[in-house]
């Protein structure tokens, strides 16, 4: 519906149609009506969320509604279930951009047919997220049919919530005995008709967003549950919500439903989007003959990027994925398969790559993942072995001795490793190995430590200050933004120099980074008027 902005806005809604590539054909008039209804509840829904709106006889899509638009075609362009795909990797951004449209939300508006007395401010989303929080976090479809839907001024709120706290300390209150229900909280409001449940579902659907705020209803209890993850941020709304506003225009008063202050988080998410989908095309363009190789210094998240494309590529099954971490003592054995212990005697054990390829061989239509963190911290050539060859060459099977089996790399396994380049094993890997690597770099981002020092609470100014020292970072600096996680002032900056940053230019009195002192220069943290450091530590004046 979001891709139709600007198209006509009539029945039999042609032009929408079009858009969405739903193929038009004769039906009975009835029929026709019934379609269109569709149409118009579809509409009506978006538009009461904020996203779209009609204006002259064309549809019309708010700042919210083309920011939304924005994000799905990036991140879910080659994925068919959009749903599963929020879910998975992106219901983060998503709350975070749809939660304050949904608090907005105003029962009194010129959105709505009904008319509601004078004084009418209740903002029936926010106020349901509301009660949940003081309720235990959950809510039955009676408690808010007999106590919430009688709320129609903000002032109402706290006594629907005591009037709920008093009868849940009843004993053997049931909401789901409707006549128990009827006497301690009285009727159902506004009416009782037989599809009451169905119309409180509306609302606890509107207040879910689908099941991003709310659980799916699948507890025995009959309860609506928050979803945990969302707390804070539900918190957050409650308490920095804009008080009601009055309106009389319906275009004013959806636009205003639906502007939204994420950009500078979706000029990040861009750029994380982009990135991925980068390394998901290579992962399928030549993941079935290479390693595809996520490279980069310490902290610039290339184990967190590997899993996220790994999910999308496994389609969010994370069964068809596995992640091995390499060390220096890693083995072929561990890897690949051979003879283990087992009750004072020894045994044929598949290593992590046999383990993953049986899996990858019998789904033959589905793609399997196999991780290897830290690549280039292990003995690549002896853990690989043969490997190089077959990896590329799939079609030919070869021999695990210690496994007594012929194995052939399956076409749809996919091996994405991570790399270090400063590990002096990168330096000693041989042109068959090189060959055999696709190698990307993730880099160190300005925009993400930005993120990880407001999330911290960092003061702007001090936050400032921190981003410009990082611009001023050489190329090949030994560390990146992850290294910051949960920095949110001078004393944590101190001593993050102390007890990790000097340690990527100077070892036991080893320079190991040549010129530390273009890292150093400018990192004034690290002094001991900004916080203390342990006995012995380079205290420079």
């Amino acid at each position: 519906m979001l891709s139709s902005s600007g198209t006509q806005w009539a029945a039999p809604y042609e032009e929408v149609r079009k858009k969405l590539q739903i193929r038009s054909k004769q039906v009975a008039p009835e029929l026709q009506e019934q379609a269109n209804q569709r149409f118009r509840t579809y509409m009506a829904l978006f538009r009461g969320i904020g996203l779209l709106y009609e204006e002259n006889g064309t549809l019309q899509s708010t700042e919210l509604g083309e920011s939304l638009l924005l994000l799905l075609n990036e991140q879910y362009q080659r994925i068919d279930d959009f749903g599963q795909q929020v879910y998975l990797t992106y219901r983060t951004q998503l709350a975070q951009m749809v939660a304050p449209a949904l608090a907005r939300y105003q029962l009194a508006s010129p959105l709505t047919r009904d008319t509601y007395p004078s004084g009418t401010d209740i903002r029936p989303l926010l106020a349901i997220w509301r009660i949940m929080r003081k309720l235990d976090n959950k809510l039955h479809w009676e408690e808010l049919g007999r106590c919430v839907t009688t709320c129609l001024r903000e002032s109402d709120i706290e006594p629907a919530i005591e009037k709920i706290t008093q009868a849940r300390r009843q004993a053997g209150y049931n909401p789901n005995n409707a006549e128990m229900m009827e006497q301690i909280l009285g009727p159902r409001r506004p009416d009782a008709g037989a599809n009451q449940s169905d119309r409180l579902d509306t609302w606890f659907s509107r207040a879910a967003f689908k099941n991003l705020f709310l659980e799916y209803r699948d507890r025995p209890d009959g309860y609506r549950y928050l979803e945990q993850e969302f707390i804070p941020l539900l918190d957050e709304i409650i308490e920095t919500s804009p008080a009601p506003d009055h309106f009389t225009d319906r275009g004013q008063y959806v636009r205003w439903l639906g502007t939204t202050s994420y950009k500078a988080s979706l000029i990040q998410a861009d750029s994380d989007i982009k990135l991925k989908n980068l390394i998901v095309d290579k992962c399928r363009r030549y993941g079935g003959r290479q390693i595809v190789a996520l490279v980069g210094p310490a902290g610039t998240g290339k184990t967190r990027v590997a899993q996220n494309v790994a999910m999308t590529l496994a389609e969010g099954d994370a069964t068809r994925i596995l992640t091995v971490q390499f060390h220096a003592a890693f083995t072929y054995e561990e890897f690949v398969g051979g003879l283990a212990p087992s009750n004072g005697g020894f045994e044929p054990s598949p290593g992590a790559l046999v383990q993953i390829n049986d899996a990858a061989l019998a789904s033959p239509d589905k793609t399997h993942v196999l991780i290897v963190d830290e690549l280039s911290r292990a003995d690549v050539a002896n853990v690989l072995g043969e490997l190089l060859t077959y990896i590329e060459y799939r079609n030919r099977p070869f021999l695990v001795p210690g496994l007594d089996k012929r194995v052939s790399i399956a076409p749809n396994l996919i091996i994405i490793a991570t790399m270090n380049p400063t590990d002096r094993s990168v330096v000693n890997m041989d042109d068959a190995l090189v060959r055999r690597l696709r190698q990307i770099e993730i880099p160190r981002s300005r925009d993400a430590l930005g993120v990880i020092l407001h999330e911290a609470g960092m003061a702007n100014d001090l936050r400032g200050h921190v981003i410009q020292w990082f611009d001023g970072l050489p190329e090949d600096a030994p560390f990146g933004h992850g290294l910051f996680v949960g920095m949110r002032d001078e004393r944590d900056l101190h001593d993050l120099w102390h007890e990790s940053l000097r340690y990527f230019l100077r070892r036991g009195g080893i320079t190991t980074y040549p010129n530390p002192e273009k890292i150093e220069n400018g990192y004034v943290w690290r002094h001991a008027k900004y916080g203390w450091a342990p006995s012995g530590a380079e205290e420079e004046a």
